[in-house]
């Protein structure tokens, strides 16, 4: 059995895809499956026969839609009468699909709907997105598997310490992550007594600097490089009491799982399939508003104030919990929905 995982690009700055892809890569092998990545980056690079790369693959699981070169392989893939499994990224998701409406709307109907209903298997991150993805089409054909985390990354454990009364938000400078309801309201509670720190890759420069210039005279608030060594991310984390996704949009939130592992304690949105983050006592679910963001933020200062366990008992939840998504677990599914596949 050989797979390939299929994605235009691979690089650090794509975030939370560059880390799902290296760390399925890694898990699979361990599971005696020959499995490579090939991207759009190295296509353009090399400049080898895509067609040659495909033929020596069984499954090509395509990690994205949209783009050129998934709609070039996906054909290929197609002649060659190859098992194809497709992945959206969250591509469907509600918000997503707002964004350039026109221009979805017609590659839905020109051509990516019939990939859709083509392929033998539309991957779901979580039953949030296979939700999404149905409402495209009721007999398209769908699994749900999660992301998985290298266990190596889950801590052993957790230890009481002093409260750092600091915050950081780390994921991708893009407008859909909340940032600047995040900023205003921070902003607004005014605890003088707590900071901020923003990491991630920019997308849009402008856009950074719009957000920098709204926190100008805010000490509290600071905007920092991306770091994109996972040992250096987690060791970063230390430093941090909780962190903050105030995401508008995600089909999983790698970063949630990431931060659980390392037993971070969690400030999210509805909008992600992280209800388990309330119902399991791992952090905190906000709505989309500002205000929302403003009353939890206030909770959690007043709390941890009064509480000396109010982080740890979070924080031990949160790494007990994130086994369920280790990848000696998970991978069984992905081994499972291959072989299957390979049968049918």
């Amino acid at each position: 059995m050989k797979i390939a995982l299929i994605a235009d690009s691979y690089r650090p700055e794509t975030g939370g895809p560059s880390e799902i892809l290296k760390e399925t890569k890694s898990a699979l092998k361990k599971k005696n499956i020959k499995i490579s990545i090939f991207t759009n980056d190295e296509f353009k690079k090399k400049n080898y026969l895509l067609k040659k790369k495909i033929e020596k693959f069984d499954i090509c699981h395509l990690y994205g839609v949209w783009t050129f070169f998934h709609i070039k392989t996906f054909l290929i893939a197609y002649s060659l009468k190859k098992k194809i499994i497709i992945h959206p990224l969250g591509y469907f998701e509600p918000w997503s699909l707002n964004q350039k409406r026109i221009k979805k709307k017609i590659a839905l109907k020109i051509y990516q709907s019939r990939f859709l209903f083509k392929s033998n298997l539309i991957h779901c991150a979580s039953k949030l997105e296979e939700k999404n993805i149905l409402k495209l089409g009721k007999s398209l054909k769908t699994k749900v598997m999660p992301y998985g985390i290298l266990n190596k990354f889950i801590k052993k454990k957790i230890e009481k310490k002093k409260i750092n009364k600091k915050a950081i938000f780390f994921s991708r400078i893009h407008k859909k992550k909340g940032i600047e309801n995040l900023i205003n309201a921070w902003m607004k509670v005014n605890n003088s007594h707590w900071c901020l720190d923003i990491y991630g890759p920019v997308e849009d420069k402008k856009y950074l600097q719009q957000l920098k210039l709204s926190i100008k005279k805010n000490d509290n608030i600071r905007i920092l490089n991306p770091i994109y060594d996972t040992n250096k991310k987690f060791k970063i984390f230390e430093k941090y009491d909780f962190m903050i996704l105030p995401t508008f949009s995600e089909n999983f939130g790698f970063i949630i799982l990431e931060s659980l592992a390392r037993g971070l304690p969690v400030l999210t949105t509805k909008n992600t399939p992280w209800d388990d983050i309330k119902k399991k006592n791992l952090g905190w679910i906000s709505s989309n508003s500002k205000l929302s963001l403003i009353k939890i933020l206030k909770k959690i200062f007043y709390v941890s104030k009064k509480d000396n366990n109010y982080f740890y008992v979070k924080s031990k939840n949160a790494i007990s919990y994130a086994h369920n998504f280790g990848w000696n677990l998970v991978s069984k599914q992905y081994v499972n929905v291959y072989k299957k596949l390979l049968n049918e």
